[in-house]
């Protein structure tokens, strides 16, 4: 099954520019999926409340050809592209109305026990062999990471407001932590082509982060760490 919407390129979506921010970018996607699988009733709200557990974000690679501007129309289709016994992923297309693909997402995700914390199977919240798995739409192969070297540079705070249901920080929310530490004009001239994110573990209200940064020609890598103990680990290709 594939869930499409209609969507627009909103005020609280874009940057200075005018154009879909990068965080605009995650929220997007992260709608898409939430609302896909809430179709499926997979829900994260579904599955703590019926099977007390919750879904977490593994890993995350974005490609990027373009970024709609402020009112601009465009569709989103997610679906399941890979189901195993431990993780399933899904595929978020960003299209134009003339169909062609601006932006695609490749998210693994995993189901994990409230009490325990430990991994559980998919088939303890209600996948089974009747969950459809399509084909993916654009080819995205993740790479490894590096954080052991870039320095830190900023440290911030898990407040209230960067906490979502799963009461650990959101994803998203470590994305703004990643991207603050670029000005506007930054931004404005970043030539982003690849997105890569490992969500390596949870940080809770009240974690002091520190937030690291290593910039080169071809690509920058970020991570947030707690406690020298990576939470997060990014790589931003130019």
């Amino acid at each position: 099954m594939i869930y499409t919407k209609s969507q627009i390129a909103s005020s609280s979506l874009i940057d200075a520019n005018a154009h879909i921010s990068f965080i605009g970018l995650f929220d997007v996607i992260e709608d898409a999926i939430t609302e896909c699988m809430g179709s499926l009733c997979l829900d994260g709200v579904t599955v703590k409340r019926d099977y007390n557990a919750f879904w977490v974000f593994t890993k995350n690679k974005i490609r990027l050809f373009e970024r709609p501007v402020w009112g601009e129309e465009f569709s989103v289709e997610s679906f399941i592209s890979s189901l195993s016994s431990a993780k399933m992923v899904v595929d978020t297309a960003l299209k134009k109305s003339d169909g062609t693909i601006w932006a695609y997402s490749s998210c693994e995700m995993c189901v994990l026990d409230i009490e325990t914390g430990r991994i559980r199977r998919t088939s303890t919240v209600g996948i089974d062999d009747t969950i459809a798995v399509e084909t993916p739409q654009c080819e995205i192969c993740f790479s490894k990471i590096d954080d052991s070297y870039i320095p830190p540079i900023e440290t911030v705070k898990v407040r209230s407001t960067n906490v979502d249901y799963s009461r650990h920080c959101n994803n998203v929310e470590y994305m703004r932590f990643l991207f603050n530490t670029y000005t506007v004009g930054e931004l404005s001239e970043l030539p982003v082509k690849d997105i890569e994110v490992y969500y390596v573990s949870q940080s809770y209200e009240g974690d002091e982060l520190t937030v690291h940064k290593a910039v080169s020609s071809e690509y920058d890598v970020l991570a947030v760490k707690k406690g020298g103990s990576t939470v997060i680990k990014c790589r931003i290709t130019h």
